[in-house]
């Protein structure tokens, strides 16, 4: 583009924004005229004295949640629709809002209705939460606000052309810049400038950390209400391999069909599938119980349900292949989520030419060779036989995930299999590649697509992207 075609496109802009200058005053003076009403209906609503409550990290040991809220302030756990329907979309203080019924976080406000009663309700003005500046600014005094309409003309047509000057004044130094810049040589030795390529697709890098804290304590009580009502009922509790979590209820997957659920579970798929409204499970109690899932991972999510597996039903060795940095993160997560998560109290985490090192608590250990994460899953010195207690719910009081960054071969493959294939099932193992003794096989694409093989399901560990079931 030569110097004469870069001022004539430089010009052209100049003379758009002269023309739209005219235009846009006149909506802005309109405007500038309402905002004080607007002002000073926030302000009116803020002064005017509420109700009001100020979410606890927790009540009696449990997160507090908007049916246990409404039950305590409201004397009945199915008024919390009202709850929610009164504070939906308010902006809390840290500039979150509340979207979902079942998402709730300390020290956001909750607006409660005129009847609440109980200890913890605070009345007055409801504290005031981020805004913008047109929100919180003070009302012009009623001598402003009644000027007339002839005082604003002249002012308004003064500001339109002080704009107008300074647009001018800009475009003509943006147009001195572009043909200075044309004109400077090159520094001797720089690279020559490349010309951005359009039109390329590029790879999302995949997340870090595909678990969500809410969701998890949410699956976790869904767990030990589960556990709950199978105790007080005198019957075991199923095997779930999967779970599925959306806005509304929960599904458990079951290893086994069981066509006898306990209230408020539903089964359906000829009992291979039990469900039920996360709003009838929060009424139920969940006692101190061990979760049935020790080794529950989330895979990811899609069409807005959350997925969760439990690698400790895969009695063989689960095999990660396909893009190698996104393979490397989804492990990283499990070691986060299986260290860190609710249910996860016990699991211990081996990991071996893993790169980069996973990070964790006591609970994890990573080495840099297969074959010593190997021997530290048999007990650190080569010895299969290892003494252990019962544990809840049926399982060892001491389980484990193996993580190996590649295939080993040969005889620690071997080694790896009686790891894998113990009656016990004290270990779980993972190998970023493909053995022979595979039991799982997942794919993972550079975009997060995480395709789960037998199991049937392919999520995005993104969190976007559409459930796909064969």
């Amino acid at each position: 583009m030569g110097p004469r075609r870069t001022l004539r496109r430089a010009a052209t802009a100049v003379l758009g924004l002269l023309l739209a200058v005219p235009v846009v005053a006149a909506p802005a003076v309109s405007a500038a005229s309402a905002a004080p009403v607007s002002s000073l209906g926030v302000a009116a609503q803020r002064r005017e004295d509420v109700k009001y409550y100020r979410v606890r990290s927790s009540y009696n040991g449990e997160p507090e949640f908007l049916y246990e809220i409404a039950e305590r302030f409201l004397g009945d756990g199915d008024r919390n629709p009202e709850l929610f329907e009164l504070n939906k979309g308010r902006v809390q203080p840290d500039g979150r809002v509340l979207e979902k019924p079942e998402e709730i976080e300390p020290g956001w406000i909750l607006i409660l209705p005129e009847d609440a009663q109980g200890e913890g309700i605070e009345v007055g003005p409801l504290p005031s939460a981020p805004a913008t500046e047109a929100a919180s600014a003070p009302a012009p005094a009623p001598s402003q606000a009644a000027a007339p309409a002839g005082e604003k003309s002249s002012p308004a047509l003064l500001i339109v052309l002080i704009v107008a000057g300074v647009l001018v004044l800009a475009g003509l130094a943006i147009v001195a810049w572009l043909l200075l810049r044309r004109r400077r040589p090159a520094a001797p030795g720089a690279a020559p400038r490349v010309p951005k390529q359009r039109g390329r697709p590029v790879a999302a890098a995949p997340p870090s950390r595909i678990f969500d804290t809410a969701a998890a304590w949410t699956v976790d009580r869904a767990l030990r209400v589960l556990v709950t009502g199978a105790g007080a009922a005198g019957r075991p509790v199923p095997a779930v391999y999967g779970v599925s979590l959306d806005e509304t209820r929960i599904v458990l997957r079951l290893a086994a069909p069981d066509d006898s659920p306990t209230s408020p579970w539903e089964a359906v798929e000829n009992g291979r599938v039990w469900q039920a409204p996360l709003r009838d499970l929060q009424a139920l109690p969940a006692g101190d119980v061990g979760s049935p899932c020790p080794r529950l991972v989330t895979l990811g999510v899609a069409g807005g349900v959350r997925e969760l597996v439990d690698l400790g039903q895969a009695t063989g060795i689960i095999s990660l292949q396909g893009d190698g940095a996104a393979a490397r993160a989804l492990i990283a997560s499990w070691a986060e989520e299986l260290t860190t998560s609710p249910w996860a109290e016990g699991v211990r985490v081996v990991a071996g030419d893993v790169r980069p090192h996973l990070a964790g608590g006591p609970r994890l250990t990573s080495l840099g060779g297969v074959r010593e994460a190997i021997t530290e899953a048999e007990g650190g010195d080569g010895d299969h036989t290892v003494a252990l207690g019962g544990g809840p719910a049926g399982l060892p009081a001491s389980i484990g995930v193996l993580i190996l960054g590649s295939a080993p071969g040969g005889h620690d493959l071997e080694r790896v299999q009686q790891l894998a294939g113990r009656a016990d099932a004290v270990w779980v193992v993972i190998v970023l590649g493909q053995t022979r003794y595979d039991r799982w096989r997942f794919a993972i694409a550079a975009d997060g697509r995480l395709d789960t093989g037998a199991l049937g399901i392919t999520v995005y560990t993104g969190g976007a992207g559409r459930l796909a079931r064969k």
